[in-house]
């Protein structure tokens, strides 16, 4: 937390969202709707317990103290450097395309949504 809230005030950070209620899926979904761009993620970059390769696991732990950051790209290495010995790693991208892209654990798209659908879902009060 001190580390992260560091970064936070030397402004190597852009956005920041906790994984706290939903994990790096809905923390991922949430941060795209909020910018009205898409995000690239790669689940096999993600820090994780050796052995967990789930992708519904990684997508949704709501484990706590860990957070999704967005940094300009040349802001990286100090941002690494910052968070240097603990468990961090680059583990996408935003796009300016309008969409979701989440790579497997195991390769391929875990999952692969447009930003505008997944947005009104989320707001829809229908259940699917």
């Amino acid at each position: 937390m001190t580390a992260v809230h560091t970064a936070i005030n030397s402004s190597l950070v852009r956005a920041c969202h906790d994984l706290s209620e939903g994990g790096l899926g809905v923390a991922a979904a949430e941060m795209a709707f909020a910018g009205a761009l898409g995000l690239r993620l790669d689940l096999r970059a993600a820090p994780r317990t050796p052995g967990l390769s789930d992708d519904a696991t990684l997508l949704f732990a709501e484990s706590p103290s860990r957070f999704l950051v967005e940094l300009r790209p040349s802001d990286a290495p100090a941002f690494e450097a910052a968070l240097a010995g603990l468990p961090c790693a680059r583990i996408g991208e935003v796009t300016a395309g309008a969409e979701l892209v989440i790579g497997s654990a195991a390769g391929g798209d875990a999952l692969r949504a447009d930003v505008a659908e997944l947005k009104a879902a989320w707001q829809s009060t229908t259940v699917v």
